[in-house]
């Protein structure tokens, strides 16, 4: 008797194919990856544990300015937090952040699986991280445990935490901490102080169109604001706008109209925007501008700088006896004597021949607080030492901070303070033109010609409005405006042999959990100026170079644009000063008036000049002294 295999009875996973085999490793590997799913879980699980959810309802403080040597310098203004509660919330801010952020909120558990599945298989597709598909109550997590590392480890992380968070507090106290903690651009932490700073109302008087702004601007903050690009800021409204249209929050007239309607700004300035000092108002300017590599963080944060406090204070006493003294005849100070000239005698009699020179009978002479239109100086030092080029050690931008302006950001006319460009320009390869470099800077910019000097302007990246062609001498004369800071930047690059280095006043930044978010490493500054042309014209007028002397530039602006005065040493300190006032029509009329002001800005820079190089000695033997 044959037995017969096709009569054999078969088993279920035949039927499918598999066989036992096959069968036994398929379970055994989705019993694996079950396992380790559940072991990720679980680990994390335990790690989120770790984490003390009390914070998410504790907003941040005032963030701190610091000195270099960790002296409390002032709060940043613009910080301090004011707190909005869900009863403040207009429904159209509400609903904006949800079409914006997270459409799914009110239904979800803190994490949309879906998203996360869609947004890693793009991640591992392109081999980076180009998605987060971060819920509200995710961003929350990111903001108040400081989690800005862009990794997988972070997301699960996050995740679990943002299911915690759901665990234990309301939607509304999830969106309002949201709302009270996140970034708006121009300093503003946390929508009470966008909505006074952009529109100059409280949170609950926010109209559709103001909501839709910053709900807009939320995702790019220094690209997308108001101030800075209302193109942009008009374009992420309407983006936010047509959501809330899809999503049924609006109607379509509604839409419509707020999309046409312009975002109207406060013209007004709060008196929480009040500017405590100029230090204050250049380290807000860098914060700024690092928003992107801070991440999300609200308040509380330690800014140390690069600056020396009593070297500030210093400065800022005597940039004022300075100004005192162009103002008013027999107050130059004592400490000019020997900068006036060595033999005691011959300083006598300069002294007295400066203080005899009458002053014009139109000058404003300041009185109390009153500053308008008075003689104006702002002041900059800035460290010249290998692995410190560049870092700003103490700032002034005029006389009273209370008028808000950074006179360093300010345009002014370079005149021959220009004229080192144009001759570094000569000295380029291609050319025989170095012969004239020494003689005329407009002889040069004519041999050379309009297309090259202004091509070699374009190159500095410096978005300068040149002269036409047809006023070529203009451009060679140095008869354009520029930022000061940047006149100083150049200079100083000059003096450097032509590297591109900038001007930092911020050293480090720590979070108010004490996590290092910034550390200013040594500039490796590029090449932007050929080395040989900066260091051929660094030797020649309008620099006075005289051997074991600082290099020294000192030049009367073009049509009473003030004075701009440079003192450099390699190595050490390089001072910068200018000298004038806001308005050039307010320049007293007088024949000895520029030379008046011409020798106090260069007497101010050279006190200023040995003043900082003591303070650095004093702080190095200091720090040899501790170890």
């Amino acid at each position: 008797m044959f037995y017969s295999r096709g009569n054999r009875r078969k088993h279920w996973y035949y039927l499918l194919s598999i066989g036992r085999k096959r069968l036994i490793f398929l379970g055994s590997v989705l019993a694996l990856v079950l396992i380790a799913a559940i072991t990720v879980l679980v680990t994390y699980s335990m790690r989120a544990l770790k984490y003390d959810l009390e914070r998410v309802v504790k907003i941040g403080g005032v963030s701190t300015l610091y000195d270099c040597e960790n002296q409390h310098i002032a709060s940043l203004s613009g910080d301090e937090h004011k707190f909005v509660c869900w009863e403040d919330l207009p429904s159209n801010l509400v609903n904006a952040f949800v079409a914006r952020e997270d459409e799914t909120f009110f239904e979800h558990g803190g994490v949309v699986y879906s998203s996360v599945i869609r947004s890693l298989l793009r991640n591992v597709a392109s081999m980076s991280y180009e998605q987060g598909a971060s819920t509200i109550t995710m961003q929350l997590t990111r903001n108040v445990f400081e989690m800005n590392d862009k990794t997988l480890d972070r997301k699960f992380l996050e995740a679990l935490l943002a299911q915690r968070i759901e665990r234990n507090y309301d939607k509304k106290t999830i969106f309002t901490q949201y709302l009270n903690r996140i970034y708006f651009g121009q300093n503003c932490y946390g929508v009470a102080t966008a909505a006074r700073r952009y529109f100059g109302k409280p949170v609950s008087q926010l109209n559709l169109v103001e909501c839709a702004t910053l709900a807009g601007l939320v995702r790019a903050p220094s690209l997308c604001n108001p101030v800075t690009s209302m193109e942009n800021a008009m374009d992420v409204k309407r983006e936010t706008l047509d959501r809330m249209l899809t999503l049924g929050f609006i109607s379509e007239t509604e839409r419509n109209n707020a999309v046409a309607e312009e975002i109207k700004l406060s013209s007004t300035k709060d008196a929480s925007q009040e500017v405590v000092s100029y230090v204050s108002m250049w380290a807000n300017k860098e914060l700024d501008d690092m928003r992107d590599e801070l991440g999300e963080h609200i308040g509380g944060m330690g800014v140390v700088t690069n600056l020396d406090l009593q070297l500030q204070q210093y400065v800022e006493q005597a940039m004022e006896r300075a100004l005192i003294a162009v103002e008013k005849p027999g107050n130059m100070p004592e400490k000019w004597m020997p900068i006036l000239h060595e033999n005691p005698q011959e300083s006598e009699r300069l002294r007295k021949f400066y203080d005899s020179i009458k002053r014009p009978a139109d000058m404003k002479v300041r009185d109390g607080n009153d500053l308008e239109n008075v003689l104006q100086c702002c002041v900059l030092v800035v460290d010249a030492r290998r692995n410190n080029k560049g870092r700003v050690l103490a700032m002034v931008s005029g006389r009273s901070a209370v008028d808000g302006r950074d006179r360093w950001s300010e345009m002014c006319r370079p005149g021959k303070a220009a004229s080192p460009l144009v001759y570094a320009c000569a000295c380029l390869p291609g050319g025989d033109n170095t012969h004239i470099v020494a003689r005329n800077v407009e002889v040069t910019g004519q041999s050379l010609g309009y297309d090259v000097v202004s091509a070699f302007y374009k190159q500095l990246g410096l978005n300068l409005k040149l002269p036409s062609r047809q006023n070529e001498a203009a451009l060679y004369r140095g008869e354009f405006d520029m930022k000061r800071i940047d006149l100083a930047r150049l200079l100083f690059d000059i003096q450097n042999q032509g590297r591109d280095y900038q001007f930092k006043l911020i050293d480090r930044i720590w979070s108010r959990g004490q996590k290092l978010l910034y550390a200013l490493e040594p500039e490796q500054a590029e090449e932007y100026i050929r080395r040989e042309s900066a260091t051929a014209v660094s030797q020649i007028p309008p620099f006075d170079v005289v051997e074991g002397q600082p290099v020294v530039m000192n030049e009367v602006l073009p049509d009473n644009r003030g004075i701009m005065c440079m003192v450099f040493n390699d190595k050490g300190v390089a001072v910068f000063v200018w000298m004038g006032f806001d308005n050039p029509e307010n320049m007293p009329q007088g024949t000895r008036m520029s030379g008046l002001m011409k020798r106090a800005t260069l007497c101010l820079a050279k006190e200023l000049h040995t003043e900082a190089r003591a303070r650095l000695r004093a702080r190095v033997k200091a720090a040899e002294e501790k170890k």
